[in-house]
């Protein structure tokens, strides 16, 4: 793996932001508009509920001819059992062409089934340790005694898909349960997506896919990496989930050594549905912790939007999204490359208070350069009633050796 810079502050200044660990005036912000040909610039980071739907249509589109994508109908149906997972490949011998690159999904540590003593990988993560980690907890490089920092192999997720799932209940589908990864650096649990029974996230259904974005940020990880998930689906208004766990396991990302950085989509297939996971795999990466702090809002609450995309890749992270109040506080962790950028995206627009009309949204954007140091502070206002505080602060995960 390439090692770039660590040990020189003075380089680190030099492609450092001249206002970094600075507090600068309210930046102003936009109405979002189209550009002069009728579509969005390229370095936008909104995207509305409509473009997504459309891209993932033209997706489909796209993997249709002579390997059609799996339907409901044919999608294929594995136990976690191991060996039931490595002979699908020859029973499905169009798995890798009719679908995202497959992984083997492994029982759970917690699985009855488990021996844990003999679990593939269940000491190597210390999957029997299940204390958290969340972004005041992840760790940090000192650098008192001496700049040593250098960037490495990081993965950042994008988003979670559960597909090939037949939903017959009218209207949106009621996800819950968790999906935590952990890497071998800090073999915690880091939470990705974590809904309890009573606080459900709430998806669109499509004919063909049931999806499921990540709304909590992800921990930068290590290219050596584990993740484990167990998800439920709520039917109507039952206290307790009907027909049993969607899908449970875990698998885990290993030896990914690539010259260049690349965006990848994954699924694991389980005995009721698939889990697709795409990430990107960035080469001499940093950490930007991104913490936004509603100072002032409308009475009535924010509808707020707040995006992200990382070192020049179109895909978007959506750090959150919501109903937010005065005081209201967002912490995200973001994978750069180090020698490129993170854009954020803010959108905004008062809480509906059912007036019957669409309130109007606002939009503040902006590029952040990357660094192993430094904070870079921006005041912004939404409109007239709106002030958010954004901050952004860069850290090195890994130093190299005295």
């Amino acid at each position: 793996m390439e090692v770039d810079g660590g040990g020189d502050e003075s380089a680190a200044a030099a492609m450092a932001d001249p206002g970094r660990g600075k507090k600068r005036p309210p930046s102003p912000s936009t109405p979002p508009t189209p550009s002069d040909d009728g579509e969005d610039s390229d370095d936008s980071c909104a995207v509305s509920d409509e473009e997504e739907e459309e891209d993932e249509d033209e997706g489909e589109e796209d993997q249709e001819g002579m390997h059609r994508p799996f339907t409901v109908d044919d999608f294929p149906r594995l136990s976690s059992d191991h060996s039931a997972q490595t002979e699908a490949r020859y029973r499905f011998p169009d798995l890798r062409l009719q679908g995202p690159l497959p992984l083997i999904l492994f029982r759970a540590f917690n699985d009855p089934l488990t021996d844990k003593r003999r679990h593939w990988f269940g000491s190597d993560y210390r999957l029997d340790d299940e204390s958290e980690i969340n972004v005041n907890s992840a760790r940090t490089v000192d650098c008192l005694n001496g700049c040593r920092c250098h960037s490495m192999n990081l993965l950042q997720l994008i988003d979670l898909k559960i597909s090939g799932y037949r939903h017959t209940q009218p209207g949106r589908a009621k996800i819950f349960g968790f999906f935590a990864v952990r890497d071998d650096l800090e073999p915690l649990r880091n939470y990705v997506f974590r809904h309890a029974i009573d606080n459900y996230e709430a998806v669109s259904v499509k004919p063909k896919t049931l999806e499921v974005f990540a709304l909590q940020a992800v921990h930068c990880l290590n290219s050596n990496s584990v993740f484990g998930l167990k998800t439920h689906l709520r039917l109507r208004d039952e206290p307790k989930p009907k027909g049993g766990t969607l899908i449970e396991g875990c698998t885990e990302f290993t030896n990914i050594l690539r010259s260049t950085s690349f965006t990848e989509t994954v699924r694991l297939y389980g005995e009721k549905c698939g889990l697709g996971v795409k990430f990107l795999l960035l080469v001499n990466a940093v950490q930007a912790t991104v913490d936004v702090e509603i100072i002032h809002s409308p009475a009535c609450g924010l509808n707020l939007k707040l995006y992200a995309k990382t070192s020049g890749f179109s895909d978007v992270l959506r750090l959150f999204r919501g109903v937010a109040q005065s005081s209201h506080k967002i912490s995200s962790v973001v994978a750069v490359v180090r020698r490129s950028h993170l854009d954020l995206c803010i959108e905004g627009s008062p809480a509906d208070i059912d007036l019957g009309e669409k309130l109007p949204c606002t939009r503040w954007e902006h590029r952040f350069g990357a660094g192993f140091h430094g904070t870079v502070e921006e005041v912004v206002k939404l409109g007239d009633f709106t002030t958010i505080s954004v901050k952004v602060t860069w850290k090195a995960v890994s130093k190299l050796p005295p």
